[in-house]
């Protein structure tokens, strides 16, 4: 059965020349594929989730979501990149320790138990390592560099010592959503207070 959004990108297929390179693509086929491709990793995980089943819920042709997406690992990496940046904040933080408890709560309701569904897939896909590095290119490392960055700010905020060592921080702050994870513990409120306030208190003034 044809949807709307499906007729709306056939039609553009089918008037006229090829697309040209920069021609702008159909925003509501966009849109629809992204929230498929997010809804069935969350709901099915990584493992089920195919490009023709995106296809299928965002109401497209499977074709147009190949001209978008070389392959699944392209897609969920970009979906999943494209989704998780509302919470940031643009400007200098004023308050470090906070956004830092903020971007961990988000960050383990709506992405950590995908994120390492996807990254223990793509480790075991030896054939194709292309595809993790291009998780960790657009969803690691943007990710990483945000919450070190407010870590830089609580350096020069004075909250932290001028030697602590940020990269262990990192690292502390990000295992501590991903290790309840594996060890499948649940959720209780005030944890990721507790994990930063563990930073602050090792790696603070004293």
């Amino acid at each position: 059965m044809t949807t709307a959004i499906d007729h709306d990108v056939d039609e553009l297929d089918r008037s006229g020349p090829a697309r040209g390179p920069g021609r702008p693509r159909d925003e509501r086929a966009s849109s629809a594929i992204t929230r498929a491709a997010l809804r069935q990793l969350h709901e099915l995980g990584y493992g089920k989730v195919s490009m023709e089943s995106v296809a299928c819920e965002a109401g497209v042709a499977r074709a147009t979501v190949y001209r978008r997406y070389r392959d699944k690992a392209d897609l969920i990496t970009a979906a999943i990149a494209g989704n998780s940046t509302s919470h940031r904040v643009d400007r200098a933080s004023d308050v470090p320790r906070g956004d830092l408890v903020s971007y961990l709560e988000e960050f383990d309701q709506r992405f950590a138990e995908g994120c390492l569904e996807v990254v223990g897939t793509l480790i075991g896909m030896r054939q194709d390592p292309w595809a993790l590095d291009l998780h960790r290119q657009r969803v690691v490392g943007p990710r990483m560099g945000y919450v070190r960055s407010l870590l830089v700010r609580a350096q020069a905020l004075g909250q932290l010592r001028e030697d602590a060592d940020l990269d262990l921080a990192l690292q502390m702050l990000v295992g501590s959503v991903f290790a309840r994870r594996v060890a499948g513990e649940t959720t209780v409120s005030g944890w990721a207070e507790r994990a930063v306030d563990a930073i602050w208190t090792g790696m603070g003034p004293g």
